[in-house]
């Protein structure tokens, strides 16, 4: 769940920021607090989850403010509902978790604020699936610098009106405690060593598409997904989850514009600022300006691997013992997140299920 939010917030940022893109729907204008609604729902049972908040003027630099009391709900060509739960403050979920939206289905979201003031989205189509036939790594050099590369191949269906895919990429890095049993040979002292893992999004400000017009089938080889500088969370085994989504031409066209947002290339040719509109507007004043997207996506996963004897250069192991560091001495003379793993941010001692 926080990963989805940290990626919420990157994109709330781009929403609002500004980067380099050009005028899409509006001046941007005054910087009023202006609703955001974002979420997407998929044809895989689990936790869709969606966020509703309010941004703050933007002079104040500050991160969204979550709207509570909300109520949501997913409708269908069937006049079906849906409804959503409160997890937290802005943060909503579909109460059927086994629920699978329908390729071909249509669905749209309803959000009423605690005032009781309505939002709807527009109209969408579930896509058909596409699957991923595999993903595995590479490598790539520059003088003395190296990277991992994540792709994927995929065979792309034969469809009248293309097709159009989203990535996303979680690392699970692995960090191993010091072994003091082993080290002192006192199994009485110390305990076994403890494993730890944890989970971040190695690219946190990208978003990696694809789209074709092409209506016949063919085969698409060694797709970049991700590309992560060399660093010493790779002298363990790491494991990265890809999660392919096939979306719509007009979602692929939004991630489009995000994308040119938080990833300016810094030149002569960028366009100029303004608001992203997306597909989500006030029943009763349609030209009111909504910020974020309710997404229809059908899922796809796969999983792949690496070690340190992946990369050409040896990579350096970050818990060498260092006696020079009198805040180490508690610690044996380790950093004390390599001595005990669990001084690390944001770990958990249990093994991913894809491990």
């Amino acid at each position: 769940m926080m990963r989805k939010l940290k990626k919420y917030t990157w994109l709330l940022l781009a929403l609002l920021c500004s980067g380099c893109i050009k005028e899409l729907n509006f001046e941007l204008g005054q910087q009023e607090d202006l609703l955001v609604v974002f979420g997407t729902l998929s044809d895989q049972p689990g936790r869709h989850l969606f966020r509703v908040t309010r941004t703050n003027p933007f002079e104040r630099q500050v991160d969204s403010a979550p709207i509570s009391g909300a109520t949501l709900f997913i409708q269908d060509s069937k006049a079906n509902k849906y409804p959503f739960v409160a997890l937290e403050a802005g943060t909503y979920m579909l109460k059927d978790t086994l629920f699978r939206a329908v390729a071909g289905e249509q669905y749209h979201l309803d959000v009423t604020l605690p005032d009781g003031e309505q939002y709807r989205s527009d109209v969408e189509t579930m896509p058909a699936p596409v699957r991923v036939d595999s993903v595995y790594p590479g490598i790539v050099v520059k003088g003395f610098d190296q990277s991992l590369q994540i792709f994927a191949d995929v065979k792309i269906p034969a469809d009248p009106n293309g097709v159009y895919l989203r990535w996303e990429v979680s690392r699970v890095w692995r960090r191993t405690s010091i072994d003091f049993a082993t080290l002192f040979q006192d199994y009485f002292r110390f305990k076994p060593p403890v494993v730890c893992y944890m989970t971040l999004d190695p690219e946190p400000n990208a978003v990696r598409l694809f789209g074709s017009k092409r209506q016949d089938a063919f085969s698409l080889r060694q797709q970049e997904v991700a590309r992560i500088e060399a660093d010493e969370k790779f002298f363990e085994r790491n494991a990265f989850e890809v999660t392919q989504y096939r979306i719509s031409s007009k979602t692929h066209e939004y991630w489009k514009n995000i994308n040119l947002v938080g990833n300016p290339q810094g030149t002569i040719f960028d366009v100029p600022p303004a608001t992203i509109r997306g597909n989500i507007y006030k029943v009763d004043n349609p030209k009111e300006r909504i910020l974020g997207y309710f997404e229809l996506a059908s899922v796809d996963s796969a999983y792949t691997y690496t070690d340190r004897g992946i990369f050409r250069y040896t990579i350096n192991n970050p818990c060498m013992v260092d006696y020079t560091k009198p805040a180490w001495e508690a610690t044996y003379g380790y950093n004390p997140e390599c001595a005990f793993c669990v001084n690390i941010k944001g770990h958990s001692t249990k093994v991913p299920k894809f491990w």
